[in-house]
């Protein structure tokens, strides 16, 4: 079995990699032998290095998925592939000339020694207590009304030990055992999940066998509980649905989704882009903007600079979203939504708007860890009631945090929304995000963000 929690480091170790050997670059230059070649071979030094670092780490199966929990065959390829590298590097040195001593390659590969290997160690561990430490393990059911469920439900707890099986759910045909109990019949499900702090569900029965398996799976997300299929794939396949897995090579595991951001490495550097961008939008532009625009909303209209509004967050949790005021004082701010030629504007509150200007507080929001740079926008409470009953699938944007910006606005679908067309555009585009999400597309989203921000967008008001 892949493990699919397990992939998660392979990815944030290719990212920390990366940011060891440019360390280890640094450190030899300050601290370890001396470098007497120019400024442009030490460049094309590091530019090298940084190009055939992969080439070796994938020669050397350094990022395979079962060499993060066997110690040894992790360690011996940390060896090997930062071998290969010192071997590219003494090609490069022969090839061009550069006035490099062999005592600053002899540091430069210890220094990077050093950290990979720590890092492995790091990781190494992170798992062996994620397998052994009830904190990190997940509680699952399986809904199933023949053996097929039973194997699975082993599967699944002899290849992942961070898996608890609860239990089954069947209509009486299943009979309970002492290692999997039958907790109730299907119907029963949601409730038992969301009481006994369930995060998943698999199901090895399809829509068509049993007409409440897509109520279930539907009811499962709005309370954020991932639902995953284990279908015979001869028979269906979900029209929206994505191979993640397999138990092993006849037990397929479809989910309702693609979603880069469950993975552990993906939230950790989506997380740590958005430290880095709130800080430095904090640190060089609101320092100065915050004031500017605090006293001509003061000069412009009684009441305070921000206005402070409970919204709905990751996994529908309210928290307190902070903007520049750009309305009059009034008692409908939390129920009615902004109109195009709205009579409680301030006198540069439509600017403020326009601009997207108004929305820059948030960066405080995302500091905070209450929002992300690139989301799906957060709406009033009332607005989440009315929405989610209206769309089925209006809830599933909220299994990641909000934005200040997102793929829905950059695309023009922003502001009011008078139709219902509109709403499911707008869903539409998170769930595309929320499906698709990459480092590149929010440096992507943030451009067009920057761009269209005194551009004339229809519904920017």
């Amino acid at each position: 079995m892949t493990h699919i929690r397990y992939r998660s480091f392979t990815t944030f170790s290719i990212y920390a990699d990366f940011l060891a050997l440019n360390l280890s670059h640094w450190a030899t230059y300050i601290y370890g032998a001396g470098y007497y070649g120019s400024h442009t071979d030490l460049i094309t030094y590091v530019i090298l290095t940084n190009v055939c670092w992969p080439l070796a780490a994938c020669a050397t199966g350094l990022y395979s998925i079962t060499g993060i929990t066997d110690l040894k065959r992790m360690m011996g390829a940390v060896v090997r592939a930062v071998f290969g590298l010192v071997i590219l590097q003494l090609l490069f040195i022969r090839n061009t000339g550069a006035g490099y001593l062999p005592a600053f390659i002899l540091w430069d590969s210890l220094y990077f020694s050093i950290l990979l290997g720590c890092g492995r160690l790091v990781a190494h561990i992170v798992v062996r207590l994620k397998q052994q430490h009830d904190l990190f393990k997940q509680n699952i059911v399986i809904i199933g009304n023949d053996e097929f469920a039973t194997e699975v439900a082993r599967n699944l707890k002899e290849n992942d030990t961070s898996y608890v099986v609860k239990g089954l759910f069947s209509n009486g045909l299943l009979k309970h055992t002492r290692d999997y109990p039958v907790l109730g019949r299907i119907t029963d499900c949601i409730s038992y999940a969301i009481n006994h702090s369930v995060s998943e569900i698999y199901s090895t029965i399809s829509p068509k066998e049993n007409k409440d398996i897509r109520l279930i799976a539907e009811t499962a997300e709005k309370h954020f509980i991932r639902f995953r299929f284990i279908p015979d794939l001869r028979r269906y396949l979900p029209r929206d649905a994505h191979i993640e897995d397999y138990i092993d090579e006849a037990m397929p595991v479809v989910s309702l989704r693609t979603e880069p951001l469950a993975s552990l490495s993906g939230r950790i550097i989506k997380r740590t882009f958005d430290i880095v961008f709130s800080t430095l939008v904090i640190v060089f532009l609101l320092s100065w903007l915050v004031p500017l625009i605090g006293i001509l909303i003061k000069l412009t209209s009684p009441g305070p600079v921000f206005f402070r509004q409970i919204r709905t967050g990751k996994h529908n949790k309210p928290f307190y979203c902070y903007k520049f005021r750009s309305l009059k004082i009034n008692d409908a701010a939390d129920i009615r939504q902004v109109t195009r030629n709205d009579d409680r504007y301030t006198p540069i509150g439509k600017f403020l708007r326009k601009t997207n200007l108004d929305e820059l507080p948030q960066f405080f929001n995302v500091l905070l860890g209450q929002m992300s740079v690139v989301g799906a926008r957060p709406h009033m409470l009332k607005h989440t009631e009315d929405f989610s009953r209206l769309h089925p699938e209006y809830m599933v944007r909220h299994f990641i945090k909000p934005g200040v910006t997102g793929w829905a606005q950059v695309n023009g679908y922003r502001g009011e929304i008078t139709a219902e067309e509109q709403l499911v555009k707008r869903v539409e585009h998170d769930l595309w995000y929320l499906q698709n999400w990459s480092l590149w597309l929010d440096l992507r989203i943030i451009c067009r963000t920057a761009t269209s921000m005194f551009g004339n967008c229809e519904n920017a008001y």
